[in-house]
Parts: structure tokens; C-alpha cells; sequence
């Protein structure tokens, strides 16, 4: 009979696949998984997650957590009193995010806790005294967890500045989805004709509306599809920049077999920095040109990637078709071959039993 797991998301499971949604299914092959998840009000972006292999329990809150710390607080009583229950009989928690630390703190006791770092929580958009607040509860998790798992070296950087002791670091990447994500041949620009770039995932104040700007202006036969959930007040208008709301994990790869290259026009900010985009790994995977804003994290995706400077350049590279084609097939398989997130579910899964030992 495997132990129990309960993974504590900070996003609805019905929110676009992240991290939390994939390791959840991956650590289901050493653990029984429970995910409790808060229920978003905005159901209209939601997609049908499927649940496989996982028990999926729903939260309810207030809505503001992000604009009023009095709200963040009455959220964190609210769920406390939902979540306790749930991890009775838990051999090992996990959370996401450290706005979850006082919906767990009281439960989970002293069993083996886990904080999956996916992003740096204090760099989003947020009320200043909610950010105090999410500093506060950031720094009694780290003093509490047996293992920080970070997605990237930054945020582990972040994390042992702020108190995390070294010996409870771990770096475990975002990963690839084989199943939804086969590796494709690989296919250059068209030469001629029109283009169709896209880009998918949440769309959200990391998106550089300078950089959309940029290529539509200089190319006059571009199209942009933004693909996702809105998290925010939408992207400014752009002509010819369309957004489209967001298509269930497995078929996005269908849903962009007519763009003719991928983007990642994200503005580099202290939030950005920290970030290692799943979305590379995908649009790896789909054969097509990838052109991206740079960060120190991404120079490992170096060879599948052109690197652009800022809005005029890419505007330029777009115009010019200076994309080059990404490399073949096999070279871009091997890359991935040991990225899917059944092995990052596997590294997690090894360093929890390193803690429970």
C-alpha cells in the first residue's frame, strides 16, 4: 500500500497545466496523491484537467487575497479549516506556494514537509502589506520545511537568502509531457507568405505588448495567436494580435499546428528571472522556430532557441525571417529525453524519501 500524499496548490486544477497539476500525477507512482486546490471564480478560463490517478479536493475563498492583506489572512483561516481535515493520515505534505503555510501549519504537525518552489510569490503583482504578509508566512515555511524543491537555480538562490539552510535545497527543472508534446520533424519559415507566430500559456503582465507591437509593425504579413487564460486586465489591442482562450492541455499542440514559429515575449523582471518556462520544453518539442526574450536560465535552450534583444530586434528578426530552423528531430529528442515529468516526479519522490530516511 503506498503512503499518503497531499500537494497543496496554490492554482485550480483546472487552471492550464503547471507544474503543480503534473508532478501531482507523476508522484502517483510512489505515493496515494491527494491535491487540494482552491476553486477560482473565474471559471470561464478554466479547462477539463483530467484527474487520473489523483483525488482532486476543492477549497473555497474570498475573492482579493491579492489586493487587501485582511482578505489574505481571512482566506488563510478559511482554508485552515477545509485543509485540516485532509491531511489526517498524510505521511508527507506538500505546498506550492508560501501563502499556504497557515492553511497547513497546524495539520501537517510533524510530518515531512515539502515547499515545491515553482516561482518567486513575493515578485507578482500585489498589494504591498499582502506582499509583507506573504514575506512573513514565506519565512516560516522555509524554517519549517524538511525540503525546498526549487524550479530554477535562481529560486534557490532566492530561497537560501532567505533563510533556507543549503542542506534542504533541491533543484528539480519543469519538465516536458511526452504524451501531449511528441518531438515533431523539424519545419523552418516559410520563405514567403504569410506568418503565423504563437504563443501559449497564461496571459498575463509578463507578456512584453512592446515586443507584439514590434512584429506586427514591421511585418505586415504577421499574425500573433495568444493562446490562454487572462490573468489581469487584458493585453492591450494590438492589430492582429488575437486572443484565444485557452485549449485543454493535450490538444494544444494540435491547436498551434498552423503557426509557422513560437514565441516567448516575456518582459525580464525579477519575477521572470526566477522562472523556468515549461512552455520551452514544449515548444521544443514541436519542431517549429522559437524566439524568446533571454535570462541566464534559459542559455541551456541555446541551441533550440533564438535569443532576442529587445522589441525592435525581434520585430526585425521577424520581418527579416531570421529565425533559423530548429535543429533535427533526434538532436532535439535527446535534449528532452531525460526532461519529462515523470523523471522530475521521480527526483521529488527520491529526495522526499531522503527526508522521511
Amino acid at each position: 500500500m503506498k503512503p499518503r500524499l497531499v500537494l497543496v496548490s496554490h492554482v485550480d486544477w483546472g487552471h492550464i497545466r503547471q507544474r503543480p497539476h503534473h508532478l501531482a500525477a507523476g508522484l502517483g507512482a510512489h505515493y496515494d496523491v491527494t491535491v487540494i486546490a482552491p476553486l477560482s471564480r473565474k471559471r470561464g478560463s478554466l479547462v477539463a484537467n483530467p484527474a487520473r490517478g489523483v483525488r482532486v479536493v476543492h477549497v473555497l475563498r474570498l475573492p482579493g487575497s491579492y489586493r487587501r492583506a485582511a482578505i489574505a489572512r481571512a482566506n488563510a483561516a478559511i482554508a485552515r479549516l477545509q485543509c485540516s481535515p485532509r491531511l489526517r493520515g498524510a505521511a508527507v505534505v506538500v505546498v506550492t506556494s508560501p501563502e499556504l503555510w497557515p492553511w497547513v501549519a497546524q495539520g501537517a504537525g510533524r510530518r515531512p514537509l515539502v515547499y515545491d518552489c515553482m516561482d518567486d510569490a513575493l515578485a507578482f503583482d500585489q498589494d504591498d502589506a499582502v506582499r509583507a504578509q506573504k514575506a512573513a508566512w514565506e519565512r516560516a515555511l522555509l524554517a519549517r520545511a524538511d525540503l525546498v524543491a526549487c524550479s530554477s537555480d535562481e529560486l534557490a538562490a532566492r530561497m537560501a537568502a532567505r533563510g533556507a539552510p543549503e542542506a534542504k535545497l533541491a533543484v528539480i527543472p519543469n519538465g516536458w509531457d511526452p504524451d501531449a508534446f511528441p518531438v515533431q520533424p523539424s519545419s523552418p519559415l516559410p520563405p514567403h507568405g504569410p506568418l503565423v507566430l504563437a504563443y501559449f500559456g497564461t496571459i498575463a503582465r509578463w507578456l512584453d505588448a512592446d515586443a507584439l507591437r514590434a512584429v506586427v509593425e514591421a511585418c505586415s504579413d504577421a499574425s500573433i495567436r495568444l493562446i490562454g487564460p487572462v490573468d489581469g486586465a487584458p493585453p492591450p489591442a494590438v492589430p492582429r494580435v488575437a486572443v484565444e482562450p485557452p485549449w485543454p492541455h493535450d490538444a494544444l499542440a494540435a491547436a498551434v499546428a498552423d503557426a509557422h514559429a513560437l514565441l516567448l515575449p516575456f518582459r525580464i523582471d525579477d519575477l521572470t528571472r526566477a522562472v523556468d518556462p515549461v512552455k520551452l520544453y514544449e515548444y521544443v518539442a514541436l519542431g517549429k522556430p522559437v524566439a524568446a526574450a533571454h535570462w541566464p536560465a534559459l542559455d541551456r535552450f541555446a541551441p533550440f532557441v533564438t535569443f532576442y534583444r529587445d522589441a525592435a530586434d525581434l520585430g526585425a528578426r521577424i520581418a527579416a525571417r531570421a529565425l533559423p530552423p530548429p535543429p533535427p528531430h533526434g538532436e532535439r529528442a535527446a535534449f528532452l529525453a531525460g526532461q519529462s515529468w515523470r523523471s522530475r516526479a521521480d527526483a521529488l519522490a527520491a529526495a522526499i524519501d531522503a527526508c522521511r530516511a
